[in-house]
């Protein structure tokens, strides 16, 4: 019988194991075996791995592991990521591996814009032993003076791909360059091609690369259903597949389309609020905190509002909006079906996007039909728990799988999708399907 791999087997310190095994961790993830003995023995380590693969503590354990008490505005570490939400989650991750060694004095610090930057500086003056930033804050930072980056013994890359298509390589080449001595540097990615390989070739140093696969059982963990539907029965078909769903994350395109959904779902007795990139950064903090919590049952996001997000238990992600291309399809479905446990994910579809629905279910496989659902099936309010619809078969006409676009974005219509594996916001909530919440106005929209 082949071993069980533990963390104890890589390297990691009986501190951190005791934090890992309080989070309920307690054998290391595919990226995590592959990762975490060449990263503590300083080596520079490129890793293709997706979002829910545990590449936070493959990184995570080897920077606390040997993070040491910081100078000021000296940090031994720094990682950067593409958005405000993945700073905060990753440096609540590498607190969460610090807090059980309090001997060590590592002190974690997450800097991003929305907020005031003296306090940022306050911190560093102080001193921090990892730094978790957005490249602009970052930059903002440096360009003070308030951070010394010769000192810099690591650098992680966090999500490279997604400041790629974030158009923050720029700034990331610029903080890079400042970067004097002999460092260490990680760089994890969904994909290693394209712009992500050019950082990799010009910033790494005979780096270790292991590309660790999806897992096979996740697609059989995300369930997929396609609905075409008529634009008059669009919003009656999202109340209904939201309904029974204990978290729903439902994707459109624009904030005023945020919005008027996260209206109609108040106003059909759900606890729904809405994230949108006017929202000032405390308020988008409250709300991801309630969603996390539950206390939210639907949240109504934007692509660029719902960069980087990372929430556990997702049961529900509905595509009420077809994204720009199959990247963001993937990315959003992606939020849903983690850690083992099941998803599902609804794709919403009217008549002129059929065609570059089924491009992209060639492209990525699958092969679910597309339905035309009654509204009024009661299985659909069960859709979250297995439930399964009656309904019939679009059917799909033979231009629609031949006839191909002449650009690889998709209509610029408002669009209906699924996938596969300033300074004001608004929020609704009521006395909904899953209770009340203290203080809600019904029918007021709260602002930040």
């Amino acid at each position: 019988m082949e071993k069980t791999v533990t963390f104890a087997d890589l390297g990691v310190s009986e501190p951190i194991i005791h934090a890992l095994s309080q989070l309920g961790i307690e054998t290391p993830s595919e990226i995590q075996a592959a990762a975490i003995p060449e990263a503590l023995q300083g080596k520079d380590v490129c890793g293709k791995a997706s979002t829910g693969s545990g590449k936070t503590f493959a990184f995570g354990i080897p920077l606390v592991q040997l993070a040491k008490r910081s100078k000021p505005l000296a940090p031994g570490s720094l990682v950067l990521v593409p958005t405000r939400e993945l700073a905060l989650q990753v440096r609540n991750v590498l607190f969460s591996l610090a807090q059980t060694d309090p001997s060590k004095k590592v002190w974690i610090e997450a800097f991003y814009g929305g907020v005031p930057i003296d306090r940022q500086i306050r911190a560093l003056r102080k001193g921090v032993s990892v730094v978790v930033a957005t490249p602009g804050r970052l930059l903002d930072l440096i360009g003070r003076g308030a951070m010394y980056m010769n000192s810099l013994e690591r650098i992680v890359l966090d999500e490279a791909d997604l400041m790629a298509d974030m158009g923050f390589l720029p700034d990331v080449e610029e903080i890079l360059s400042h970067v004097g001595g002999d460092h260490q540097t990680m760089l994890f990615s969904a994909t290693l091609d394209g712009y992500v390989d050019v950082l990799r070739k010009r910033h790494m140093k005979n780096p270790v690369t292991h590309e660790v696969a999806p897992r096979e059982d996740r697609s059989e963990l995300m369930s997929h259903h396609f609905f075409y539907v008529d634009a008059r029965d669009k919003n009656a078909l999202l109340s209904k597949v939201t309904h029974g769903a204990e978290r729903s994350l439902v994707f459109v395109r624009t904030r005023d389309s945020a919005e008027e959904v996260a209206q109609l779902l108040y106003e059909e007795g759900a606890d729904a609020e809405l994230l949108t990139g006017a929202i000032r950064q405390s308020g988008r903090e409250r709300v991801l905190r309630r969603f996390a919590q539950g206390k939210t049952q639907v949240l109504v996001a934007t692509d660029v509002a719902a960069r980087g997000l990372d929430i556990s238990g997702l049961d529900l992600v509905v595509h009420y909006d077809m994204p720009d291309d199959e990247k963001a399809f993937v990315h959003r479905s992606g939020r849903t079906a983690r850690a083992g446990k099941a998803g599902v994910v609804v794709t919403f579809v009217q008549g002129n996007q059929v065609r570059t629905l089924i491009k992209m279910q060639e492209s990525l496989g699958l092969s679910q039909p597309i339905l035309k659902v009654n509204v009024d099936d009661p299985a659909l309010k069960g859709i979250a728990q297995g439930e399964q619809p009656v309904a019939e078969e679009y059917k799909v006409h033979p231009q629609d799988r031949t006839r191909s676009t002449s650009s690889s974005r998709w209509s610029s219509q408002r669009r209906n999708s699924g996938g596969y594996s300033g300074s004001r916001s608004n929020g609704y909530s009521s006395r909904g399907r899953s209770g009340s919440r203290e203080g809600s106005v019904p029918s007021r929209r709260r602002s930040y």
